[in-house]
């Protein structure tokens, strides 16, 4: 009769359960290193979330950190009620193409998502935080702009208040040029001589020089060297040298150098022919030329390049771009070798291109993506503009060894290693193979429109359909990194090992539609992390390792009919161009993107710049002199880095400190340690973090370093300096890239600047 009893009792409490709604009884907590399947509700900080993608839990994948996995989950109903409309619209700053605008924060009953920026009825632009900058726009015009807040249902606000404002009229630039320094001859045969200057500087930028005999023009350069030839032997010359720029303003004439060119020689053998000539980096208008040396029984001087029976330039190494084609036009060049006797080679192999058919600059614009981004930055690929990048460069893929990539220096920002595998699972790869980094966000991950049998997904994928949409997009994927470079010196270091590197570089670029491979070694001989592997044969080892790649590359791309990408991330400091033997590995890669910035840091006691234009002399450093972006460049040209390989790096993000004496306004004083404010990580702060609650915000004042051409930012209260990039600084780079004649810019990295504040300037001011 008891257990009768019992039965019902146990009966009537399941009915009552199952009419009590799911909400009705608490979820699990979230844990890590737990498997969850999609539909799980855990809970986390006082919410609920549901599981929308099947994985097994990592430390710093809390639910609000990794929406990709995670929803908010409201135990069934439907939120229906909109965000409040953003208050008090205001301009915060405007050109003649751009306008900024702010606003107050929208509130709601679960959480505003971002905002949509209309332009009257049109939509112009989204935000996920409380400012953006309207770009393109028609100088001395009248615009009207609203803004309307979302929440994750898809409720929209109603508009804010109207602002209404006209665009400044066009900028008439009529500053010219500084006058050239420092004009010096060098190279001097009987019929040549080779001139070589100090770049000018411009308020907007130089496009270029004009070279001078008296006061005839002889010729025009993009660069700061020019040879003159066609001479007569036993002659004296004087020479001068003129800056312009792109508004046809003239500086006045430098120096004037005077030469007498050599007597005739009775030296009659000619140098042999160039060989193995080859094109590379084709853009619209321009492509670069590579050959191996000539030999001479005196001494071969230089080269001369021609477009069919038209001599079009001459240098002195082994490389020239050839600049001012038209789009999709077919070109053949050859090249000839001549000495100090004016003895002339027969021509090299001809080489055919055509050239590509979309339109800008011609310079390189290269940006990172990192895989993690999917993550707690919640960025991904199809939010990527690729009308203001030409290259993107994926970071990481890392290298396999004993079956395991990753590091586990406990010193690195993530000590652990994984099985090596691929979208299907663990994979057995011989060491030294390049394997993805993050299998989940790499080819795991769906997007809308993917389906649960879809072989290849992911960021890989996203990319392949960003590059369908543009043509013009070309993708690297970027191999290592400051935290997977423990492995590259032992892959060098053994020709077997360098040998399944290579080719595994192509197998992996060829099966997820790559266009190259970018290697991002930090850093040869010096090791960077503590247990990173090192050893000083790192230096010649490099080299070798690139030219495996680039033999793999050429032939994959001979049979595919491609051009195969190859380039590196190399060291901004002199212990890098020591290191390694940069003027070979040019002649190998098709460019070099150098990190010029992290040069100061909250690692250090004192605040500094994190990547200052020049030296300051004020800077109290260890070694400012080197510290410095032209310092940098300078160092990679004159170790043999031909100014057409080279693509500077961009920061978009700073670095900061806290406890800074006040004095120059925190700027080159004690300080602290790092400052434990930031956008991701202490120290650190994303631009468009800085944009909308840093700069002349919050009690930071911003000022400015015109030596360094670098803004920096100031809060007397805990004494926080904050060294950043910023438009102004970034158009002063963007001009050092054109004066330079270098081959454009990378940037780290492209999340970091979601409102496109400073990809609109290095876009405009590269290829407009």
């Amino acid at each position: 009769m008891m257990k009768r009893k019992a039965w019902a009792l146990l009966l009537i409490v399941v009915l009552l359960a199952s009419l009590l709604p799911a909400a009705a009884f608490a979820a699990a907590a979230w844990a890590p290193n737990t498997s969850y399947k999609a539909g799980d509700i855990v809970s986390y900080g006082g919410s609920d979330y549901q599981c929308i993608q099947p994985h097994t839990s990592l430390v710093g994948w809390e639910p609000p950190n990794v929406p990709a996995l995670w929803k908010l989950h409201s135990g069934g109903g439907t939120d229906t009620q909109p965000p409040t409309a953003p208050a008090n619209l205001s301009v915060s700053g405007k050109t003649s193409t751009t306008v900024s605008l702010s606003w107050g924060a929208s509130t709601d009953n679960v959480g505003v998502t971002g905002y949509d920026v209309y332009q009257g009825g049109a939509l112009v632009g989204n935000a996920a935080t409380t400012s953006y900058t309207v770009s393109g726009l028609t100088p001395s015009t009248s615009y009207t702009f609203t803004v309307k807040a979302k929440d994750a249902a898809g409720n929209v606000s109603a508009a804010s208040n109207a602002v209404t404002v006209t665009t400044d009229g066009a900028p008439t630039d009529t500053t010219p040029p500084t006058a050239p320094t420092g004009v010096s001859a060098s190279n001097v045969t009987s019929t040549s001589v080779t001139l070589t200057w100090t770049a000018s500087t411009d308020n907007v930028g130089v496009t270029g020089y004009d070279v001078y005999q008296g006061g005839v023009l002889v010729g025009n350069a993009a660069t700061t060297s020019y040879t003159v030839s066609g001479l007569t032997p036993s002659t004296s010359y004087t020479f001068t040298v003129k800056a312009k720029d792109a508004a046809g303003n003239v500086s006045a004439a430098s120096n004037a150098v005077s030469v007498k060119t050599n007597g005739t020689s009775n030296d009659t053998t000619p140098p042999t022919a160039p060989t193995g000539v080859s094109a590379s980096n084709v853009t619209s208008s321009s492509v670069t030329l590579t050959w191996t040396a000539s030999t001479d029984n005196v001494g071969v001087t230089g080269y001369d390049v021609y477009q069919g029976s038209t001599l079009v330039g001459s240098v002195a190494t082994t490389s020239y771009t050839v600049t001012g084609l038209t789009a999709s036009t077919s070109y053949t060049f050859t090249v000839k070798a001549k000495d100090a006797a004016g003895n002339v080679s027969a021509a090299s192999n001809a080489v055919t291109v055509t050239t590509s058919g979309n339109g800008g600059g011609g310079k390189k614009i290269v940006t990172y993506y990192p895989a993690w981004a999917v993550y707690g930055r919640n960025f991904k690929v199809p939010e990527i503009d690729a009308s203001k990048v030409t290259h993107i460069n994926y970071a990481f893929a890392d290298i396999c060894w004993n079956g395991k990539h990753g590091n586990p220096d406990p010193t690195g920002p993530n000590p652990q290693t994984w099985a090596c595998a691929d979208e299907k699972g663990n994979i057995n790869v011989p060491n030294g193979s390049i394997v993805q980094g993050d299998t989940w966000a790499d080819t795991g991950m769906s997007y809308p429109g993917d389906t649960w049998d879809q072989p290849l997904k992911g960021s890989f994928n996203q990319l392949i359909k960003l590059k369908k949409a543009n043509p013009h997009l070309k993708t690297l994927i970027s191999v290592g990194g400051w935290s997977w470079s423990n492995r590259f010196s032992d892959v060098a270091a053994d020709p077997a090992t360098r040998s399944n590197f290579a080719k595994s570089a192509v197998d992996f670029i060829r099966k997820y539609q790559f266009d190259g491979v970018d290697l991002d070694w930090e850093y040869p001989v010096s090791g960077g992390l503590a247990g990173n592997s090192k050893r000083p044969e790192d230096k010649q080892n490099f080299t070798l390792l690139l030219q495996a790649v680039r033999n793999e590359l050429n032939a994959a791309g001979a049979a595919d009919g491609k051009q195969y990408l190859l380039t590196i991330a190399s060291g901004a400091g002199p212990n890098y161009v020591n290191n390694t033997e940069l003027s070979k590995i040019a002649q190998t890669l098709d460019w070099i993107n150098i990190m010029t910035y992290d040069f100061h840091g909250g690692w250090e006691s004192k605040s500094g710049h994190n990547a200052p234009l020049y030296f300051d002399p004020a800077d109290n450093s260890e070694d400012p002199v080197n510290f410095n972006v032209d310092k940098a460049v300078a160092n990679h040209l004159n170790a043999g880095v031909p100014a057409s390989k080279l693509v500077l790096g961009i920061p978009y993000y700073g670095k900061g400190w806290q406890g800074c004496a006040s004095a120059n306004n925190g700027q080159y004083q004690q300080c602290a340690g790092v400052s434990q404010k930031g956008t991701w990580e202490n120290g650190s702060f994303d631009f468009y973090d800085l944009e909308a609650n840093y700069i002349n915000k919050n009690g930071y004042t911003r000022y400015w370093n015109n030596v360094t051409k670098t803004p920096f930012l100031y809060q007397p209260n805990g004494g926080i300096f904050i060294s950043y990039d910023d438009a102004e600084s970034i158009q002063h780079k963007v001009d050092y890239i054109k004066s330079k004649g270098l081959a454009g810019a990378m940037t780290w990295e492209v999340t970091q600047d979601r409102n496109k504040t400073l990809q609109t300037i290095v876009k405009n001011g590269l290829n407009p």
